[in-house]
């Protein structure tokens, strides 16, 4: 056992570091909106509820089912990103074990990863999709480095997916590399590797479909993520992005007998992910969090690569700088993260103060929740008319109907469905951020069976009357 602890003691010192970077995650309040609609749809997994037919999201499962096993409270949901996070530096850490000879860079690079996963700047702190992803892929990155099945690997990308659907774009390294490098077979080993991620999926397709449910989820998690990649109006088209990634594949394809087998892997894994990232055309930075290993990878080549490596890792930070200008990338502060959560630890502010730095919202949803919480039973359900959905995740209650957030109801054209559903069972409270006209007979139904109790800035919170309970 001390033979093992001093053999890996940088990388205990590394995990540390881990824990002391993700700890303040775990204390947070209940502030980050899409973390809201995986705890609500967590907390309805944990009471029956079907995914998809019962209660709407638009990724694939995994997601969803992790957040349940938190049975929908955001320090749990936190911590099992802590210990996830953690496998994930892990896995990276035995990647640059064979990609590197120098301890020096292995331990740099690792540290790299750690800190681009763990801290706000691009919301590593935060339990999204793609912080649970990495594990996977650069499991399966490592499994293929290392020449292993590719029917595996492609397994494990499937499983990747399950959490959200750009991982697997991820795929499309393998049969590039392979097809540059002369790889024997690379037809077979590509085709073993489409199989293998194709295993999960239709995995997945065949239980819903023993669920009944499989019409809903292909569309939740697939036909309706289509018109996703349009909807924002991004500087540059999709078919532009997919020309420039084609054109600088095609490039490394031109140059591979130039560049060195790592430069060109480092290349294709740089084009795939950043594609990847700029999918929808959103800038948001937790979608950079999949370029992390490539990131830190690439941040060693510059440094000690050789010199086809530091040339092909300058492009890529040449294209990622100015994908980021040109989407418009925003970041979150990170030093006053660690203020923040400091002077909250040492009484140095109150916690009411502490949390409204991370959202001027975050006070009236906790006194709305507990106003519902007070009115109503465990089993009943509320409605919140507002892109608020920490509401139902903190009352921890379910919403009327299958949709947590406004915007699903508008983007789904769900209006009518779910004033339907709240006509024939209206739930005691309605939380509503105004704008009722946009859901046609909300107005008439607040004026003939409710009664406004309280109003915290813009939000009414509307109680039924007890003639009509």
């Amino acid at each position: 056992m001390w033979r093992w602890i001093l053999r890996n003691e940088a990388l205990l010192f590394i995990l540390l570091g881990v824990v002391l970077l993700r700890l303040p995650s775990l204390f947070e309040p209940y502030w980050y909106g899409d973390e809201g609609v995986y705890l609500t749809i967590g907390q309805a997994l944990r009471h029956g509820v079907q995914l998809y037919s019962g209660i709407h999201d638009n990724k694939p499962p995994f997601l969803y089912l992790v957040a349940a096993m938190a049975d929908g409270y955001q320090f749990w949901f936190r911590f099992i990103a802590l210990v996830w996070n953690m496998a994930t530096v892990t896995v990276f850490w035995q990647l640059c074990k064979r990609w590197f000879n120098d301890s020096r860079q292995m331990i740099w690079t690792t540290v790299i990863f750690a800190l681009l996963t763990c801290i706000p700047l691009i919301e590593g702190n935060i339990a999204n999709a793609e912080l649970f992803f990495l594990l996977p892929t650069i499991t399966a990155f490592y499994w293929l480095y290392t020449g292993r099945s590719s029917l595996v690997g492609g397994l494990i990308l499937g499983l990747a997916a399950l959490f959200k659907m750009p991982a697997v774009l991820e795929l499309g390294i393998w049969p590039l590399y392979w097809l540059a490098t002369r790889e024997k077979g690379w037809l077979g080993k590509s085709i073993g590797l489409g199989i293998g991620a194709g295993i999960p999926l239709a995995a997945s397709v065949a239980f819903y479909a023993s669920q009944g449910t499989l019409s809903s989820y292909l569309i939740a998690s697939g036909v309706q993520n289509i018109p996703y990649l349009s909807t924002w109006a991004a500087p540059v088209s999709l078919t532009w992005r997919a020309m420039v990634a084609a054109g600088l594949v095609a490039t490394l394809l031109v140059v591979r007998k130039r560049i060195s087998p790592k430069a060109l892997l480092i290349g294709f894994w740089g084009v795939v992910t950043l594609f990847a990232a700029l999918l929808s055309g959103r800038p948001y930075p937790h979608y950079l969090l999949q370029m992390a290993p490539l990131l830190a990878m690439g941040a060693a080549a510059l440094v000690w690569g050789r010199e086809t490596e530091r040339y092909v890792a300058a492009s890529l930070v040449a294209v990622l700088t100015t994908a980021i200008i040109v989407f418009q990338f925003y970041a979150y502060p990170t030093g006053r993260y660690y203020v923040n959560f400091w002077q909250w630890v040492t009484g140095s502010t109150s916690k009411w103060a502490y949390f409204a730095k991370f959202s001027p919202d975050v006070e009236r949803n906790y006194k709305i929740a507990a106003l519902v919480d007070q009115g109503t039973m465990t089993d009943e359900k509320i409605f919140v008319w507002g892109d608020q959905p920490m509401i139902y995740a903190l009352a921890r209650r379910a919403p009327v109907g299958k949709y947590t957030v406004k915007y699903h109801v508008l983007d789904f054209r769900a209006q009518a469905a779910t004033i339907a559903q709240l006509e024939q069972t209206p739930p005691r409270y309605i939380v509503s951020f105004g704008k009722e006209n946009e859901l046609p007979g909300l107005n008439d139904l607040l004026a003939a069976k409710y009664r406004l109790v309280d109003r915290f800035s813009e939000a009414g919170v509307y109680r039924l009357y007890n003639n009509h309970q």
